[in-house]
């Protein structure tokens, strides 16, 4: 205030001196607001920037949880074919080892027969 009063001249109206100190007065205070108004502003924006990053953040996690779910269901798919795979195998090696042994019943059979037919035509030899 004290270098309003040297600026002033010692014959000046005191009305105008203290309109003058007011008018200082307001301009300084309207300043001030302003510059709360701005950091405030920038407050708000730090405060949205935030909330974006974090829903970006969730995003990506829901993402990364969606797609370890989908590996998951992919994993386990692979697992069931897998399975499926070997009950067919296993059902496979059955039914060769089933031929198998048909296959041989049929050989001693055809042996059996043939035994056979070498007897019956031993004794028609024999007689």
């Amino acid at each position: 205030m004290t270098d309003i009063m040297s600026m002033i001249p010692a014959d000046a109206d005191p009305e105008a001196v203290k309109e003058a100190i007011k008018r200082r007065i307001v301009r300084n205070a309207i300043k001030r607001k302003a510059v709360k108004n701005a950091i405030k502003r920038r407050a708000v924006k730090k405060s949205i920037a935030k909330k974006a990053i974090k829903r970006r953040v969730v995003k990506k996690a829901v993402k990364r949880r969606v797609v370890k779910k989908a590996v998951k269901r992919r994993v386990a798919k692979k697992a069931i074919k897998r399975r499926v795979v070997k009950k067919a195998v296993k059902r496979r090696v059955v039914k060769k080892a089933v031929k198998r042994k048909v296959a041989k019943k049929a050989v001693k059979r055809r042996a059996v027969k043939k035994a056979v037919r070498r007897k019956v035509a031993k004794r028609a030899a024999k007689r």
